[in-house]
């Protein structure tokens, strides 16, 4: 997000806060910017129809406005997530998971596995760090004075889109393309969205790890180095690939609609 749109989105949040009265003097203060500024920014709104002016300095914000303002939300709330986790990496002392029994004050190559962070006495990327605490294989261990960077591919998603109740809901899927993806794919985690997509996921004999929030957990599943295979219902499924595109993860739709015999690529970014 530039320096400017986060002015104008500050501008716009005061004037749905204070709507229709609006007193630049008070805005200006409050963002510690000009008057003048703060005008600019007005006129600016209103030119783009995010803002309606009505005379005497009062302002309402439009139903485009609203719509910039819940996008501006998402991005900047995505922003604040970036940067907590870079302010996380320079904390003292982390947890990381033990991948074999380790000893207090070994050095260990740090990873990170279906989103955790894991230490191996063996080569596994360039970032080492010193073992404060150890333990056995599997526990919690203690570590401190990281040093390299750890490497966290974007992980990808393969959304399967499920159909609903009203054209066979789980009867009609094709378990054996879901089977074969899990098969394929490594490092991944399942995410359901409707009931339908739940109860195939059961059928699966697998317990979904994503279930509440879905879009917005597929993307920070897969910042932190997680595959994702989604089962998705019916048209929920635009909602997580609106959501992938802004944030530019790649992904791969697929119908999995028992019908369809061969695997249909419907879009792959």
């Amino acid at each position: 997000m530039k320096k400017r749109n986060i002015t104008e989105f500050q501008v716009l949040s005061e004037i749905i806060r204070k709507q229709p009265h609006i007193k630049q003097k008070e805005i200006a203060e409050n963002l510690g910017v000009t008057v003048q500024a703060v005008s600019e920014h007005i006129r600016n709104l209103v030119k783009e129809g995010y803002v309606k002016s009505r005379g005497r300095g009062e302002y309402v914000v439009t139903e485009k406005g609203l719509r910039k303002l819940k996008n501006w939300i998402s991005e900047f709330r995505d922003y604040l997530d970036e940067i907590n986790t870079a302010v996380y990496r320079y904390k003292d002392i982390w947890p990381a998971i033990a991948n074999e029994d380790i000893e207090d004050g070994e050095i260990v190559y740090l990873f990170m596995r279906r989103g955790l962070l894991y230490a191996s006495k063996e080569p596994k990327g360039k970032a080492k760090a010193k073992v404060l605490y150890g333990g056995k294989k599997g526990e919690d261990i203690s570590i401190c004075e990281i040093k390299g960077i750890i490497d966290v591919p974007k992980g990808k998603v393969i959304v399967f889109r499920i159909p609903p109740e009203v054209v066979g809901g789980s009867r009609a899927v094709n378990y054996d393309l879901i089977k074969e993806s899990m098969d394929e794919l490594d490092n991944y985690v399942i995410a359901t969205m409707g009931t339908v997509a739940y109860v195939v996921a059961s059928k699966l004999n697998v317990e979904p790890e994503i279930r509440f929030a879905v879009p917005e957990a597929i993307v920070n599943a897969c910042n932190r180095g997680c595959n994702v295979i989604a089962l998705i219902t019916g048209k929920m499924a635009e909602k997580v690939i609106k959501k992938l595109d802004n944030s530019r993860i790649s992904y791969t739709v697929l119908d999995a609609t028992k019908e369809k015999e061969k695997r249909q690529n419907i879009k792959i970014k």
